[in-house]
């Protein structure tokens, strides 16, 4: 599909607002409305552009994509909580307290549906909308680019933050924009994005730590998300390439 250029903008603008609309206010259900509200309106946008919905941005239920979405759990988990590991070991970070394994698995399932929402929206956002509209004009690798850069810049409360910041979800947006390029679906880059920030709201609800360096830190999970990408990539001919 070649992207009529006002259709595009419009609904690439229609969805950045939506996304970024609750963070001028603090109520909660502000929030969950509008981030579910946003597949709503994704869907929409989709059959108005001419997609039969959301499939239009790689989520089509197709054969392995269970598989991608299971694998990129995994592999997000795994490598933020790395991170974390790696950080607290070389003391840039103490851990002073951690909740029982009780209180954990309450923690769970209220964390993995407030993850949810906020990771698919803006792997749509970011990804999958461009993806949807691109592929068919711009090489993948500079799509890639492309998508990790507005990736960043969708961070525009962070992009102050300084350069550990700015890397780190560079590289991040490079390994989520490659696997969905590479398998043309939004799974295992919804798997990967979403286990990220199961581990980080955990380890923010389940333990209590005392920052010492966090600029290092930031450094810890840049790498951390590269290796991640090293990884994902040598380990390319896993997943399912599922056309849409």
């Amino acid at each position: 599909m070649q992207p009529k250029w006002l259709s595009f903008f419009s609904g690439l603008l229609t969805l950045f607002v939506i996304y970024h609309f609750p963070e001028f206010f603090s109520a909660l259900w502000i929030a969950a409305v509008f981030k579910i509200g946003f597949l709503v309106v994704a869907f929409f946008i989709a059959r108005l552009q001419g997609w039969r919905g959301l499939g239009g941005y790689g989520l089509s239920l197709n054969k392995g994509w269970i598989k991608n979405l299971l694998f990129g759990l995994l592999t997000g988990i795994s490598f933020f909580l790395l991170s974390e590991w790696i950080t607290v070991k070389a003391g840039y970070e103490k851990l002073l307290s951690l909740k029982n394994f009780s209180a954990i698995a309450q923690l769970l399932p209220l964390t993995l549906l407030m993850t949810f929402f906020p990771s698919i929206a803006e792997d749509i956002l970011t990804r999958g909308y461009l993806y949807g509209h691109l592929k068919n004009i711009l090489k993948p690798w500079t799509l890639i680019l492309v998508s990790s850069l507005f990736y960043v810049l969708n961070h525009i409360w962070r992009l102050g933050e300084g350069i550990d910041v700015l890397s780190y979800l560079f590289v991040l947006g490079l390994a989520l924009a490659w696997a969905l390029c590479y398998t043309k679906s939004l799974w295992l880059t919804l798997g990967m994005h979403w286990g990220a920030n199961i581990s980080f709201e955990m380890i923010n609800a389940a333990t209590t730590t005392q920052p010492f360096n966090k600029t290092a830190a930031t450094w810890i999970l840049a790498a951390c998300f590269a290796l991640m990408f090293v990884t994902v990539f040598a380990l390319r001919k896993v997943f399912a390439s599922v056309e849409r």
